[in-house]
Parts: structure tokens; sequence; C-alpha cells
């Protein structure tokens, strides 16, 4: 049971970067005609709102979902292997941070479309790192 609420916790960075790109992102996204469809458009619209009313910087916007999805993944994921780095769990654990960081250098040498950001890759390493602050934490109680 606990575990499932840890699980369920861990999902709320990917609601949160979720609703930053509702609410800031332009409605040119694929996700903006998939709610068309599913006919929310009155709904999203009202939640759009918000941006009326607060003022964020453009790493809020832009690069902090992007941190928040990666840490979800890997949170997540150390989470599901019970914080146990093994070459089965490897692959899993880090395979989503890997392709985020090196997507941003593809753009950077221009292999794939888009915008180097340094600002995205240092959103990207930060939800990387910081789920290993729990075993860097207990690991240090361990010893003492």
């Amino acid at each position: 049971m606990i575990r499932s609420l840890k699980i369920i916790a861990l999902l709320f960075p990917v609601v949160l970067g979720g609703l930053i790109y509702i609410i800031f992102r332009t409605e040119k996204l694929l996700m903006f005609h998939w709610f068309e469809y599913l006919r929310l458009s009155d709904e999203i619209n009202l939640i759009k709102n918000l941006r009326n009313i607060y003022s964020f910087p453009g790493w809020f916007i832009y690069s902090l979902p992007d941190g928040l999805w990666v840490f979800s993944y890997t949170a997540l994921s150390l989470e599901i292997w019970k914080f146990s780095i093994t070459r089965r769990s490897f692959f899993w654990i880090f395979s989503i941070p890997i392709v985020a960081v090196l997507s941003e250098f593809l753009q950077l040498f221009r292999i794939i479309p888009g915008t180097f950001d340094l600002i995205d890759v240092m959103f990207y390493l930060l939800g990387i790192i910081l789920p290993f602050y729990k075993i860097l934490n207990t690991k240090i109680y361990e010893t003492l």
C-alpha cells in the first residue's frame, strides 16, 4: 500500500509538468489537437487563463517541465527496482534520461530538429541526479 502511494506521488511531477505545458505553451503543440479531439478545449482554455494572472521566467515554462518528467521517470524507475542498480535495471533506469540529454546535444549538432538549450540539459541532469539523493543519504546513515 505504501509503495503504491509512493509511485502515485512520484507521478505528481508529470502532472505538474503537464500543467505548465497546458497553461504556458503554444496551442500549436500536438497535445492541444488531442484536447480539441476529446472536446476539452473549453476546459483547457479555462486553465490557460491562469497565464494572465501569473508571470514566470522562461526556464520555468520551457525547461522545468522536462526536468520534472525526467525526475519522475528516474525516481519511479528506482522505486520499481527498489533502488538497486544492477545490470538488468541499469537500462530501464537510465534509458530515458540518457535519451533526453543526448537529444539536446543532437540538436546542437543539427542531427535532429530543435534548439539546443543548456538550461534544458541542466534540468535534465538535476532530474537524473536528485532521485539518487535517497540512495546517498541511506548509504551515509548506514555507515554511521
